[in-house]
């Protein structure tokens, strides 16, 4: 991107220590493959990292404590790597700048700390950015993995006016023919790092162009847990179709009845009815109750599907009609007592980034402390998490219309069933 004079910056690289990937300390995740909690289902990924001259430019965040660009985006690869569980995996790290795109780890299994070396050797940002041919040339390293794969893009996204810098228009067209190869088995995640606008926006551009994806930035995935909660969905492959028309509840997990039912009591409204045996599904807005007798021979499954919750702009109060939906949750929790759920927030564009990431941990924690003053649920059955503005319900092209359709629908809460 723009070429500057990074005399001074690469001095700070070399004078301020790596404070946040030192003080690190990785959520362990092997647990919960080995309880099957967490289930694997991604097995290659590639990052694309940007090495083009802006990456030296100073990250402008003093709370992450990180002189650059570059140094906060390989401390966020680095706190990736670290955290992914004992799986195996096939892996690839390539760089990108000038006109090169040269592959510096991989195509192998997942070693770690040589993962690492490769990482720690990024260095020298120079020159424009070929985001296109990176994509193009990951979509040709995994022509022949099996299995479901992901791309993982970590740069500014930041386009230098007049300048022949990114091509935004080349790296839709490349992320659109690598998608249509791929289909359903690809997940595609963009970590952004700093805030330039124009670099969120084609962010979006690129995952509203593949199957399954989100963006993300990496100021929010400085935390552990945060981090943990990122590894995941690249681990489960949870990267649903990043919507553009209001979600109805998608976050439905299939409980498996340990033995046969005769009948099952349940709250349901279905809005279109659908001739499959031996299925008892809750919907969003139960309005109804109903006696429903199934004359299962095999074991039944119970689809649990909880209602988001929404919030007024830059609230995390609960409004009535949303404390009647969670009554409506808990019984659902009540009739599954296995059941644990992570109460996930969110927010809508408008607002800086560490606010809406605050805002959205208000609002989960809102909704777990209904809950428990219910005194129905037990606390260990909840946890919560923040995902500020990122992966949300509704695309919202206008950021600044604080009220529009797109931004209602992303202040919500919504629920991940985490165990059974």
């Amino acid at each position: 991107m723009k070429r500057i004079s990074s005399g001074l910056i690469y001095l700070l690289m070399f004078c301020v220590p790596l404070t946040s990937h030192a003080a690190f300390r990785p959520v362990d995740l092997n647990p919960q493959i080995k309880s099957g909690q967490l289930v694997q289902k991604t097995g290659n990924f590639i990052v694309l990292f940007d090495k083009s001259t802006s990456m030296g430019d100073s990250h402008g965040k003093p709370m992450v404590n990180e002189a650059t660009r570059l140094m906060h985006a390989k401390n966020a690869v680095m706190n990736m790597i670290a955290t992914i569980p004992e799986i195996k995996l096939q892996v690839g790290l390539r760089t990108f700048w000038s006109e090169e795109t040269p592959l510096i780890y991989g195509v192998n299994s997942l070693v770690k700390n040589d993962y690492a070396k490769a990482i720690d050797s990024i260095e020298n940002p120079n020159h424009r950015t070929p985001m296109g041919k990176a994509i193009t040339a990951a979509g040709d390293d995994l022509r022949a993995a099996t299995g479901n794969s992901a791309i993982i893009i970590v740069s500014d996204f930041s386009e230098t006016p007049g300048i022949d810098d990114i091509r935004p228009a080349t790296v839709i067209e490349a992320i659109t023919a690598v998608n249509a190869e791929q289909g359903d088995k690809l997940c595609v995640y963009a970590i952004q790092v700093g805030s330039a606008r124009d670099g969120k926006e084609l962010s979006e551009q690129i995952v509203q162009n593949v199957a399954g994806g989100y963006t993300v930035n990496a100021d929010n995935l400085v935390t552990p847990m945060a981090m943990a909660a990122f590894v995941e969905k690249l681990i489960s492959g949870n990267c649903s179709r990043y919507q553009q028309v209001v979600a109805v509840p998608k976050e439905k997990t299939i409980i498996v009845a340990a033995e046969p039912k005769v009948e099952e009591k349940v709250v349901a409204a279905v809005a279109e009815p659908k001739a499959e045996p031996k299925v008892i599904a809750v919907v969003a807005e139960p309005k109804t109750e109903e006696q429903i007798v199934v004359a299962a021979v095999e074991p039944q499954a119970i689809i649990l599907a909880f209602e988001d919750i929404n919030f007024d702009f830059d609230k995390s109060t609960l409004k009535p009609e949303a404390q009647t939906i969670l009554k409506r949750n808990v019984q659902l929790l009540q009739d599954n007592p296995k059941a644990k759920v992570r109460i996930a927030g969110y927010t809508s564009a408008s607002g800086t980034e560490a606010y809406n990431q605050k805002l959205s941990e208000k609002r989960a924690n809102a909704v777990q402390e209904y809950l428990i003053s219910e005194g129905v649920v037990m606390p260990a059955r909840l946890s919560t998490i923040g995902y500020g503005e990122t992966n949300p319900s509704m695309y919202e092209a206008a950021p600044t219309e604080l009220y529009s359709k797109a931004a209602k629908a992303n202040m919500r809460v919504l629920f991940e069933i985490m165990a059974r």
